[in-house]
C-alpha cells in the first residue's frame, strides 16, 4: 500500500511534528499523477532523513546534540549539522568560570534549580565517560592526568559573608537548600582549612560539599566525543543512519540554509 503526495515538504514538516509517526491530511493526498513521490505506510522516516541545525558548539548546543540524539528512535535516519565559528567550546561557554551549583550568590535556590543541576550532574558523567572510553581504548591509565587536564573537581565551593546584611540574607536563604546540594555554615577557621588563606570578614562562610569545578573547554570537548561515539555505535548496528558533522563556520542569516530540508532549528545560546 501506498500513499500519493502531493506536497513532500508540506508532508515531511508533518512527519516531523508527529516524532516519525505517518500523519497526514486528507487534503494533501492526491490521485494526480504529477509531482507526486511514493512512501509506503509502514516506514515513513526512512525515505527522507530528519535534518537538524544547531547553531553554536557551547554548553546549549551541544547539550541539545546530544537530547536530540538520546530522544530519537532506533530506527530513525537523521542529520544533526552543529555550526561554531571557532569550534568547541570556542565562544563565552569555553571561557566561563565553571563554578556549578543550584544557587545564586546569596545561595538562594535558582528557578527549576534542583532540576537543572541533577540534569548538569548526568551530562558531566556523560562527558567523563567518553573521555575514560576513550582514553582505554588507546591504552592511556585512568590516572595521571596533568593539572589542566581534568572535567570535573569535586571538591566543594566555600563562599564568606561580607557583610552582615548579607550574612543575615545567606544564613536564611541556606535553610531551603536541597538534599543533592547541601548548604553548611562554617566558622573562618574551617572555611581556611578547605580554602588556605581565604578571606573571611566576619568569620562565618557558606560551603556546599557537592558543587563542583568544571573545566569547560574539556567538559565540552568530551561531551562532543559522547555525541560522535553514540551516532557512530547507531550506525554499526545496522538499524539506521545518523550523522553528526562540525561545520566552522557562522551563520549570519537562517536563509543561508535554506538550500536544507529542515525539520528543526536551534540556536539557544548563540551569537551567530
Amino acid at each position: 500500500m501506498a500513499l500519493t503526495i502531493q506536497n513532500p515538504f508540506v508532508f515531511s514538516r508533518k512527519l516531523s511534528a508527529s516524532r516519525g509517526l505517518l500523519h497526514y491530511s486528507p487534503r494533501m493526498v492526491s490521485s494526480s499523477s504529477s509531482s507526486t513521490f511514493y512512501i509506503r505506510c509502514y516506514s515513513a522516516v526512512s525515505q527522507r532523513p530528519l535534518r537538524y541545525a544547531v547553531l553554536g558548539a557551547g554548553f546549549a548546543g551541544l547539550s541539545v546534540a546530544w537530547h536530540l540524539l538520546q530522544q530519537s528512535s532506533e530506527e530513525s535516519n537523521f542529520c544533526i549539522d552543529i555550526y561554531d565559528e571557532v569550534g568547541i567550546g570556542g565562544g563565552a561557554s569555553g571561557m566561563s568560570g565553571g563554578l556549578l551549583h543550584p544557587y545564586s550568590p546569596k545561595v538562594k535556590l535558582l528557578w527549576r534549580g534542583e532540576e537543572c543541576w541533577k540534569e548538569s550532574l548526568k551530562l558531566l558523567n556523560i562527558a567523563e565517560d567518553a573521555r575514560s572510553s576513550k582514553s582505554l581504548d588507546m591504552g592511556k591509565p585512568k590516572t595521571g592526568l596533568k593539572e589542566g587536564d581534568f572535567i570535573v573537581r569535586r571538591s566543594g565551593i566555600v563562599r564568606p559573608a561580607l557583610s552582615v546584611k548579607n550574612m543575615d540574607v545567606m544564613n536564611d536563604n541556606a535553610q531551603n537548600c536541597i538534599a543533592s546540594c547541601r548548604i553548611e555554615s562554617i566558622h573562618k577557621d574551617a572555611a581556611q582549612k578547605l580554602v588556605p588563606d581565604l578571606c573571611v570578614p566576619l568569620d562565618l562562610a557558606f560551603h556546599m560539599p557537592e558543587a563542583v569545578n568544571v573545566n569547560p573547554q574539556n567538559y565540552l570537548e568530551a561531551l562532543y566525543l559522547a555525541c560522535k561515539t553514540f551516532v557512530k555505535s547507531k550506525c554499526s548496528s545496522g538499524i539506521s543512519c545518523k550523522e553528526l558533522n562540525l561545520h566552522k563556520e557562522s551563520v549570519h542569516n537562517l536563509l543561508e540554509l535554506a538550500g536544507m530540508l529542515l525539520n528543526h532549528l536551534s540556536f539557544l545560546g548563540s551569537q551567530q
